[in-house]
């Protein structure tokens, strides 16, 4: 909307404009590697984007108040190379929290978490930073990522999309409705890169998977995540899950009583679509053609134009 502008204090406007200067320390943001990013360029266009109803414009939002600040900038890029190359729809990078005010949010046919963690609405967007805040300033921070919460969640809820790859479910986990929105907690990761998985394709047949994935199931190497309430199969689709059995062993000890490890999944959230992939902590994931038809799939989901099946996958 144009000429919009946030209503917050002018000392409140002094503190966003230097968390933009201390969002994080910037050496640990690690840049692309040219060669992957000239690989996935190619990869991406070779791919055949679902026709769009509009021209999308996707929010790309990734700030880390912690670890994976090594591939932000390389899922960035990925992302903005695969609605360049497909014509699917124009990416918008930008770590400016104003964009989750709700008139800001509106522009948007969709927001994409690319390996966020932590509490990525506070500023500075980094951990001893921010404890180096007053008490008052810190209270004052909550109730603004709590606002910007609840506006992201309306906005799902109203019809948006939201996309979300790897630690996005190591995100705002003191806000219960970005949990609720996302479908699940990030607990542990059972299984690193040096670990060989199995993965299990559970929904031949969903829009996202079909034609994408060729067998029943692969082997992968990547971070493996374990999950937590609100995770429950009654609440979600599950594309993708681990076969413990046929997977190496974990890197420590399972929590989980039940054998479920899901990967991707879609969810309806509101009028909203949400598509969550665990995928995304390995530089290699990023130049795999397979995960990124996989993304596009999601995105041009969550963006509404690819239908696809979002129904309980029971228990």
């Amino acid at each position: 909307m144009k000429n919009s502008m946030l209503r917050i204090s002018a000392s409140a406007l002094g503190f966003v404009m230097l968390g933009h200067a201390l969002a994080a320390d910037s050496s640990a943001y690690r840049e692309p590697d040219p060669k992957i990013i000239a690989r996935v360029g190619s990869i991406a266009s070779a791919f055949k984007a679902a026709p769009s109803k509009e021209k999308r414009r996707i929010l790309v939002y990734g700030i880390s108040f912690g670890p994976h600040r090594t591939t932000i900038r390389t899922a960035q890029q990925v992302f903005t190379l695969l609605g360049e190359k497909t014509g699917a729809f124009e990416a918008v990078v930008s770590e400016d929290i104003a964009n989750f005010e709700a008139d800001k949010l509106r522009q948007f046919d969709a927001v994409i978490f690319a390996n966020t963690t932590g509490e990525v609405f506070c500023r500075p967007a980094d951990k001893v930073q921010f404890k180096a805040l007053s008490a008052e300033e810190k209270r004052r921070q909550d109730k603004i990522a709590a606002r910007l919460v609840k506006n992201l969640d309306d906005y799902v809820r109203g019809g948006g999309g939201f996309m979300a790859i790897h630690s996005a479910t190591d995100t705002l986990k003191n806000h219960k409705a970005y949990g609720d929105m996302i479908g699940a907690v990030f607990t542990q990761h059972p299984w690193g890169p040096k670990e060989t998985v199995t993965i299990k394709v559970e929904d031949a047949d969903h829009a996202l998977v079909r034609g994408v994935f060729e067998k029943s199931e692969f082997k992968f190497n990547d971070e493996i995540y374990e999950f937590r309430e609100p995770y429950d199969r009654e609440c979600l689709h599950v594309i993708l899950s681990v076969d413990p059995a046929k997977s190496d062993k974990p890197n420590r000890p399972l929590r989980r009583t039940d054998g479920d490890y899901p990967v991707a999944w879609t969810r309806s959230h509101g009028k909203g679509r949400v598509f969550y992939c665990s995928l995304g902590h390995a530089i290699s994931t990023f130049e795999n053609p397979t995960i990124l038809e996989f993304w596009l799939r999601g995105i041009q989901f969550a963006t509404g134009d690819i239908n696809a099946r979002t129904t309980s996958s029971g228990k």
